[in-house]
């Protein structure tokens, strides 16, 4: 599947941020944070991506806010979002 850049962007700082472990998971303020891009547009790619199936979204923890005091959820690459990566041929 060939997916857009700005996809391909928020899925490999996802896969950084997470060391490519399927198990370790990541704020998405953090991938917000670290994309520079307006908030919102960075929200529909993640949410573009978990309905491709290639991150998975945690449910919303209990009131947890991150340093900023925004509240936030854990995201997680998938085995299909590394397979992604390694299938693109920029990354040969």
């Amino acid at each position: 599947m060939a997916i857009r850049k700005e996809l391909h962007d928020v899925l490999t700082l996802t896969a950084e941020l997470t060391h490519n472990n399927m198990n370790e998971d990541v704020r998405h303020t953090l991938v917000i944070d670290r994309m520079g891009l307006p908030e919102h547009e960075t929200h529909r790619y993640i949410h573009e991506l978990e309905s491709l199936g290639l991150i998975r979204i945690q449910p919303r923890m209990s009131r947890a806010t991150d340093e900023k005091g925004r509240e936030f959820r854990l995201i997680n690459i998938t085995r299909e979002g590394l397979q992604e990566l390694l299938s693109d041929h920029t990354l040969r």
